[in-house]
């Protein structure tokens, strides 16, 4: 079932809207900062140096947990308000929608307390500060990391072709420079990019939401899509499940890719989750060498927002979905068809093909 983009907002290092940030993240600019965690340089004079990250500077400082979280959520929730222009007091709108949150699972285990609280107590605070109607039986967290948002848009897909909804509020938010205890296992784990690693990942900050309609939806309201989704595919695997079963995540990327591509034309973009990580990069190259479609990615062009915003977690295929719709939008798109794709860091993987909509 296809899903009709109708709204935006993001909240990012380079801009607190979605139309700035996008603007910013075409131009290919970056904000990078010293975090907290600082680890042992071994160049011309030895010593320590401060881990590098993109931090929501100015706009998150001083919060943590739940209050960093709601604070993050509600800043992209209202900027999608005044994008998309609706009302928050719309009890009939907000009735017919279902809210789905994006997180991502601890990535310690001293950190399983706050992904409870999570998971139980911010989807009632984002509806607390936003005063949006969303029924509480219709809220759903959707804890899959980076394939959180294309997972949360097939689920959604599935309930409005049963009728449940008409629609769905789809808000991803995470920080991977908040927590200094977090910061210290991805250095230990060498996944972070150092002064003695240049291969790894920036940690990054962001919260991102959309709104997406079914096609009766957006014909009874009369707005115009922005971007058309289709051929949502998703390969789930348990975080904790080591080692992987089934293919590994190569084939697993391919896969998923394949069937999104079937029926594909000729694709301008591609936006993707590489991230800086050495394994990601593998797994794209080698996927592409298998694609049976891959004459369809001829000429289609990369975009990495990790590039410019870090790793943003759960919020990376949000960025990505939000920038390829305004390519769309101010018509800066290589074509009418973007490959969105996300890989977790559990390995589980999922894509799916945004479409020009027709006038």
């Amino acid at each position: 079932m296809s899903l009709s983009i109708t709204g935006l907002g993001l909240v990012c290092t380079l801009g607190h809207d979605v139309v700035s940030g996008c603007a910013a993240l075409r131009c290919g600019m970056a904000r990078p900062h010293p975090l907290d965690l600082q680890v042992a340089s071994t160049g011309d004079e030895p010593g320590v140096e401060s881990v590098v990250g993109h931090p929501l500077r100015g706009f998150s400082d001083g919060f943590v947990g739940l209050g960093l979280y709601g604070l993050l959520a509600e800043g992209a929730v209202r900027d999608l308000l005044a994008y998309s222009r609706v009302e928050p007091g719309d009890g009939h709108f907000w009735g017919d929608t279902g809210l789905f949150l994006c997180l991502s699972p601890a990535r310690i285990p001293e950190r399983d307390e706050l992904e409870a609280r999570l998971h139980e107590r911010l989807p009632s605070l984002i509806m607390r500060r936003t005063r949006l109607g969303i029924r509480s039986e219709e809220q759903r967290v959707v804890p899959q990391g980076h394939v959180s948002v294309l997972a949360a848009m097939a689920a959604a897909a599935e309930a409005f072709s049963e009728g449940r909804l008409q629609r769905a509020l789809i808000v991803a938010v995470d920080s991977l420079t908040s927590d200094l205890d977090v910061l210290e296992a991805l250095a230990m784990s060498r996944r972070l990019k150092t002064p003695n690693l240049p291969v790894g990942l920036m940690p990054g900050e962001a919260a991102a939401a959309l709104l997406v309609e079914s096609e009766s939806s957006v014909r009874r309201r009369g707005v115009r899509a922005e971007a058309v989704v289709e051929a949502l595919r998703v390969r789930e695997l348990p975080a904790q499940e080591v080692p992987p079963e089934g293919p590994p995540p190569v084939l697993r990327l391919s896969e998923v890719l394949d069937e999104t591509l079937a029926g594909a034309t000729r694709v301008g973009d591609v936006y993707g989750d590489l991230n800086g990580e050495q394994s990601r990069a593998m797994d794209w190259g080698m996927a592409l060498a298998r694609l049976d479609a891959r004459s369809v990615l001829t000429n289609a062009r990369a975009h990495w927002p990790a590039i410019s915003l870090g790793d943003t977690g759960a919020v990376s295929g949000a960025i990505s979905v939000a920038a390829a719709t305004r390519s769309f939008v101010r018509n800066y798109a290589h074509g009418d068809e973007i490959l969105v794709w996300s890989r977790a860091d559990s390995g589980s993987v999922a894509s799916g093909l945004l479409i020009r909509p027709r006038e």
